[in-house]
């Protein structure tokens, strides 16, 4: 920080001195706001704490937006992965199954039918290509499986305890 002072001799007045360094140097500024805002779709002129307060209940509702739409995308991609799972462990049911299925869609019935999958799971089932039964792409599976139940975890936490959500904004 810097300080500065200022002696001021015996016969002068020392507030006159200070009002005249307020007026005539930038030692003090002043400007004004208006906080007009939109509340509700209704513009209000607010005053700090009105502000502060819609402020934060604007953002409580982005971040659970955002939480929930993240955790329905997790839910679906770990729905996914689970039907990739299951045709994992019965790798060579599947094959047969897809290989003595005439059409597609025989085959998505055969899947659904037999291992108790989704349509959207035995659609993935369907799209997933061969490379993708290594047993590194395996290994993947299982680890993007774990973070996804984390994440899913996490999400619900989120969204049910207020104080990790404020924690957040």
């Amino acid at each position: 920080g810097v300080r500065i002072t200022i002696d001021v001799r015996r016969d002068y007045n020392a507030k006159i001195i200070l009002n005249q360094l307020y007026k005539y140097t930038s030692l003090e500024q002043s400007f004004v706001i208006i906080m007009l805002a939109l509340v509700r779709n209704q513009p209000r002129i607010l005053n700090l704490k009105e502000m502060l307060t819609h402020y934060l209940e604007h953002q409580r509702e982005i971040v659970l937006r955002r939480t929930r739409f993240d955790l329905r995308k997790a839910e679906q991609r770990a729905h996914i992965v689970e039907g990739l799972r299951i045709a994992l462990e019965h790798l060579d049911a599947v094959i047969k199954l897809i290989r003595g299925s005439a059409t597609i869609k025989e085959a998505k019935d055969g899947l659904v039918e037999q291992f108790s999958l989704t349509e959207k799971q035995a659609q993935a089932i369907l799209d997933l290509r061969l490379q993708k039964l290594t047993a590194l792409e395996r290994e993947k599976l299982e680890a993007e499986y774990k973070e996804l139940l984390e994440n899913i975890e996490y999400y619900k936490k989120i969204i049910s305890d207020d104080s990790l959500l404020l924690s957040i904004i």
